[in-house]
């Protein structure tokens, strides 16, 4: 088993990797005028290496993996989609046109979502018979609090003992919605009893940006960009709510966290969200892009511990059912077996019996 990154790998994820027993390969491209070198770093390796199986995640990453795996002959070649309807909602055309070449290049497509599996095939025409829906699966051993008095020290550590605290995790992109987030902060101080405050987690392009969208709504004391923060499970068991107004959203791995950990969630109703999240049950869904209904239901929940209570109790055991790491992993050892039986290659046959698993991943 191999991991490789399409950007130089960063030394924390090495080390983990290594750590685990996983032999790590980077293509060390530090931006896309070095694509081409990595790709032909990419096939000498998987040639050298005579690896059997190459499964491919992320945009750039997965055109030029699946590239270098098409060029070398590697038998087994295998994409997941972590985005469904995004690059058509923009009007990306050629980020279209290489979406479609990858499934093309793939002997097998999952799908983290339903969604997901639909565009695929109805909007990009991607082979039904090449589709696999395999949703994200949570290593439960991971998504856990520091200690039974995590919430309490969140909430003191941010002055929120005695204030509603709200909480988004995503990277700052338009397409997580913070936009409308943020524009939604003047109408829920107006209409909450005590004070709120917003945390900001994950990092981006656009923080510059969202800073001055804070201040130009008037709500620069509401809001703390935390930045990158290692301890989401404590934020998330810390907040009375998260929240998560996304544009598009093939799946929404945060949202299935907060549940696990009994946090109500209040999200858009977009792409593979609902397959999550379901309205009333255990989170509430809202329009996307409407600032006034993400307002009127993240107020609505605050104002209501009782109705916060019944949603954060309904999701953990759904979660817990539907989502497991080890069944996702069992799933996808499925969809090779699969494809090495439509390819005539028997798994593990040949000499190097090796597989690689590749994506992106910045230092």
């Amino acid at each position: 088993m191999y991991f490789a990154t399409l950007n130089p790998m960063a030394p924390w994820l090495r080390e983990y990797m290594v750590s685990q027993g996983v032999t790590c390969f980077s293509c060390e491209c530090d931006g896309r005028a070095l694509y081409p070198v990595g790709l032909m770093r990419l096939a000498r390796f998987l040639h050298r290496e005579r690896i059997d199986i190459i499964h491919a995640h992320l945009f750039e990453p997965s055109i030029v993996g699946l590239l270098a795996g098409t060029l070398v002959r590697t038998p087994i070649r295998v994409l997941t989609r972590h985005y469904s309807d995004y690059h058509t909602r923009i009007s990306k055309k050629w980020h279209v046109r290489l979406d479609q070449l990858c499934a093309g290049l793939s002997h097998e497509v999952i799908a983290v979502s339903d969604h997901t599996a639909s565009h695929l095939i109805k909007v990009e025409k991607a082979p039904a018979d090449k589709v696999s829906v395999v949703m994200n699966g949570i290593d439960f051993e991971r998504v856990k609090v520091s200690g039974v008095d995590a919430r309490t020290r969140i909430r003191k550590e941010f002055d929120c003992e005695d204030k509603h605290l709200l909480l988004i995790v995503a990277r700052l992109h338009p397409e997580k919605g913070h936009h409308y987030l943020f524009q939604a902060l003047p109408e829920i101080r107006q209409r909450c009893s005590k004070p709120v405050r917003l945390l900001v987690a994950g990092v981006g392009t656009f923080d510059a940006a969202y800073r001055e969208d804070v201040s130009s709504a008037g709500c620069a004391d509401m809001v703390e960009f935390l930045g990158f923060r290692k301890d989401s499970p404590d934020l998330i068991a810390g907040a009375d709510l998260l929240v998560l107004p996304s544009l598009a959203e093939a799946f929404g791995l945060v949202l299935t966290e907060a549940l696990y950990l009994g946090t109500p969630v209040v999200a858009s109703r977009v792409g593979g969200i609902p397959e999550i999240v379901s309205d009333g049950v255990d989170g509430v869904l809202v329009p996307a892009a409407d600032s006034h209904a993400l307002a009127d239901a993240i107020v609505r929940l605050l104002e209501n511990p009782a109705e916060r209570h019944r949603l954060a109790g309904a999701g953990r055991e759904r979660v817990v059912s539907r989502f497991r790491f080890e069944e996702m992993v069992r799933s996808y050892e499925m969809i090779y077996a699969k494809a090495a039986r439509a390819c005539g290659e028997p798994l593990y046959s040949r000499e190097g019996n090796a597989g690689i698993d590749a994506e992106g991943a910045h230092g």
